[in-house]
């Protein structure tokens, strides 16, 4: 099963028109780091806040203009997003955004399940002051981003934080294994989250996370963190459910 999306609405039901660049106005290259992994992750970001559509061309003109780049590094970035299925490479027809797939969101779900459970158990274990006021930060970032209504803040803040509770596994690559698996899950997680009242639900949680680890309990870590992501996913699963508040969401 896979999600395709005809029309794009705001959380208010409003439509949104097709945007000519779905990069943010200040995204730039800088030339200093790989180019390729850089334009991997401005296509990742658009097709995950829904800039990109199912069924969407990116054509490379587009991207290397915008840039100022050759086609080498955007080749190897469309080559990534293939292998995340986030996009189909059709020779001699271009590149085009895929839908979301079912089965790959159930793995990207169950390996950040896996992952992050066993990150957070040893997270706080190695919890600092100096850490704690790191997290505490970022919610208070992402309380004002919710407030907002700014949910591509909101969701950016959120990685944030599940990212620094993973630093502090003593891990350094956990995250980044964590963030290649759950490229499918971002999509519907920037869905999920304005329209079905996960923004106030997830501070709460995330706020029961924090106190787990200040602390210092492992079990009690665990088992917040783990019903966090089981009530995130609930949500999210309900998309493919055919229960989404999105219209224009159905089967591929």
């Amino acid at each position: 099963m896979a999600i395709a999306m005809s029309r794009r609405k705001s959380p208010g039901g409003a439509d949104l028109p097709q945007r000519d660049d779905p990069f943010p106005a200040e995204a730039v290259i800088d030339r200093s780091h790989p180019i390729g992994e850089q334009v991997y992750g401005l296509l990742r970001r658009a097709i995950a806040h829904w800039h990109l559509r199912p069924g969407d061309p990116i054509p490379e003109a587009l991207v290397t203009r915008r840039f100022d780049i050759s086609r080498s590094p955007l080749r190897e970035a469309f080559r990534q997003l293939a292998s995340d299925g986030l996009v189909v490479i059709r020779p001699q027809a271009g590149t085009y955004v895929s839908p979301v797939d079912r089965l790959r969101w159930e793995e990207g779900r169950l390996i950040r399940r896996a992952l992050e459970v066993e990150g957070i158990r040893h997270a706080a274990l190695h919890v600092t002051q100096a850490s704690l006021d790191e997290l505490d930060l970022l919610l208070r970032q992402q309380r004002r981003a919710a407030e907002a209504g700014n949910f591509e803040d909101l969701i950016e803040l959120d990685d944030r934080f599940h990212a620094t509770i993973c630093h502090l596994s003593g891990f350094p690559r956990l995250w980044r294994m964590i963030d290649g698996a759950k490229a499918q899950i971002d999509r519907t997680r920037f869905m999920a989250l304005p329209e079905m009242g996960r923004a106030d639900d997830t501070l709460t949680e995330h706020h029961g996370i924090m106190d787990a680890l200040s602390a210092r309990d492992p079990e009690m870590s665990v088992a917040l963190l783990t019903r966090h992501l089981d009530r995130s996913d609930a949500a999210m699963a309900q998309l493919f459910a055919g229960q989404a508040l999105y219209s224009g969401l159905g089967k591929a």
